[in-house]
């Protein structure tokens, strides 16, 4: 895929009409290099990513703070469910949110006109249109976002998450953090394929996810009926919005899982395993506010995640095993305070 920064094309809103269209993007997820929470004026510089650009932030529910769209020009290939390829040329653009003070998203995305030019047009057809990408050959939407999604593509092929990678590469090494890693974790992606303005029986959204492997997820949507600005236009923001929320409460599940497993509860070495599970507390249970920031009309996309394969039932469950081992540590060092050959230990300092 050949990229081309366009720094002088000022960002805009994605947008699209009544016609059904495509939006694909992918995201990755990771924990800051910063031993503590990051203060809002560090995080407003970290997401200075366009000087004169405002960075938004909201405190409620949870600290979130997006920064400006930058712009990207592409002339690459797209992959297809039948295995063709067809050329496309346009933008796409990038962006990073900070969750919390402590987690990193960086995000590529775009919409893809599948109609078809026939020719390549002059770049200032494609500028004029941040987001979009044409194909030059006309494609089906379903045969499109099935191709996108596979995640084997070849080389030369629309690959958002390298764009993505390069970012959170370059925010992680920025001075405003003090480089340190609170605790050991694996970036996620979420690679995500949005089909919307359908012809449906149905208003409700759908959603399929799927776990590739340990760090890779795939996220195909359906929304007959997207939500809308005010201008009438589909708000694609709020399609983003669903997408990095998934993203966001899959990689905390994921990690605090992981984070247990290193514990090892069941090797009977309760001081090791509270020391295991406390950077755990502080960086990872208090980002668990999944939905809260999902628009009404997809909020459905959610409560089917709740039923299967249970968000919530998981995250609650590993929580309770944290809490747990916490007590279990806690009674066993009372029980030592309490005996008679330990009372040497009274003094000692306890460290979690």
């Amino acid at each position: 895929m050949r990229t081309e920064a366009l720094p002088d094309q000022p960002p805009a809103a994605l947008s699209g009409g009544p016609e059904p269209g495509l939006a694909v993007g992918e995201i990755r997820t990771g924990l800051l290099r910063n031993s503590r929470t990051l203060p809002h004026g560090a995080v407003a510089e970290l997401l200075n990513l366009l000087p004169g650009e405002p960075v938004r932030r909201s405190e409620r529910p949870i600290a979130h703070a997006l920064s400006p769209d930058v712009v990207n020009g592409v002339d690459c290939q797209i992959a297809t469910k039948s295995g063709g390829r067809m050329r496309a040329v346009g933008t796409i653009l990038t962006h990073a949110v900070i969750v919390g003070g402590r987690v990193l998203q960086t995000s590529s995305y775009t919409t893809i006109a599948s109609h078809g030019s026939q020719r390549r047009l002059p770049w200032s057809h494609y500028t004029a249109r941040p987001g979009r990408i044409e194909t030059i050959a006309r494609a089906g939407l379903a045969d499109l976002a099935a191709g996108y999604l596979a995640l084997d593509q070849e080389p030369g092929c629309l690959d958002l998450g390298s764009v993505s990678e390069r970012l959170a590469r370059r925010l992680q090494s920025s001075a405003v953090l003090d480089g340190h890693q609170p605790l050991r974790f694996q970036w996620t992606r979420l690679r995500w394929a949005a089909r919307y303005g359908l012809d449906d029986d149905t208003a409700e959204p759908s959603a399929q996810f799927e776990l590739v492997d340990d760090t890779v997820r795939a996220l195909s949507l359906r929304i007959p009926r997207p939500p809308a600005t005010p201008s009438g236009a589909v708000d694609l923001g709020a399609i983003l919005e669903l997408c990095r929320d998934l993203a966001l409460h899959d990689w905390v599940l994921t990690t605090l899982t992981r984070r247990i497993e290193r514990a090892d509860p069941g090797s009977g070495d309760r001081r090791r395993t509270a020391a295991e599970l406390g950077p755990a507390i502080d960086h990872l249970l208090p980002l668990w506010m999944p939905g809260a920031r999902v628009a009404d009309e997809l909020s459905a996309v959610w409560e089917g995640f709740e039923r299967r394969p249970g968000f919530t039932r998981q995250w609650e469950a590993a929580v309770s095993r944290v809490r747990d081992q916490l007590a279990l540590h806690t009674l066993q060092l009372l029980a030592n305070l309490s005996s008679p050959d330990t009372s040497g230990e009274i003094g000692s300092k306890i460290e979690f």
